[in-house]
């Protein structure tokens, strides 16, 4: 997501490792936030600064907003990718790693098969994201599994997670998780091996879509 921002009402700062900080300068405010950091990771820049960075793409600012009424306000940009802990964010809806645990919990076949899973977000070709979930089976994966995890998936996230609920009758197609299964040690899963304990940030890509750098591993 990306905003323009009026500096005199929110001062807005990045961490060291991209997260922002706000601090919120109305006088009205009852209850003031200073350096207020909720773990999103995203980037300011000022107009011209992200102008500049976008001439190489062929890309205006001004013609993008040529139909705006107020497009001669030269505000500063921020832009939001997500949560920098272990939650997701989708449309609005947050999913945390509990949700996924209680969705394979919910499933008594799944959750036997189960060794350990991560989440992600992952990047269409239109520019489209989706929330991705990646699970390390004790058995070979294989179509008709990765059919039950899906709709398990998906119909338990419906049912558990109110905000992921209210955004599916809103966005359903966007909503619809990718699932990657691997066997014991594999994939994603494989930087395991050695470890005392499971690492819980992975970096990686797919191979139908790209994934965000950050994403969650956990045993089951």
């Amino acid at each position: 997501m990306v905003f323009q921002y009026n500096p005199v009402m929110h001062y807005i700062e990045t961490t060291s490792d991209n997260e922002l900080i706000f601090t919120i300068t109305r006088k009205s405010l009852l209850s003031p936030r200073i350096r207020y950091n909720i773990h999103d990771e995203g980037g300011i820049a000022r107009y011209d600064q992200l102008q500049e960075k976008l001439k190489p793409f062929d890309v205006d600012l001004y013609e993008l907003t040529k139909e705006e009424k107020n497009r001669n306000i030269r505000f500063p940009i921020m832009w939001v990718y997500g949560r920098k802990d272990y939650t997701i964010s989708v449309m609005g809806a947050n999913i945390y790693p509990e949700d996924l645990e209680q969705c394979i919990y919910a499933h008594a076949e799944l959750s036997t098969i189960t060794k350990s899973f991560c989440q992600s977000l992952v990047e269409g070709k239109n520019a489209s994201v989706r929330p991705a979930f990646y699970f390390e089976l004790t058995v070979d994966p294989d179509d008709e599994l990765e059919k039950i995890f899906a709709e398990s998936v998906l119909n338990s996230l419906i049912e558990i997670n109110a905000d992921f609920r209210e955004a599916w009758h809103e966005h359903p197609a966007t909503l619809v998780p990718e699932i990657y299964l691997y066997k014991e040690g594999e994939g994603p899963f494989k930087s395991d091996e050695g470890r005392i304990k499971q690492a819980r940030i992975i970096r990686g890509k797919t191979n139908r879509s790209r994934s965000s750098p950050f994403s969650l591993r956990s045993p089951i």
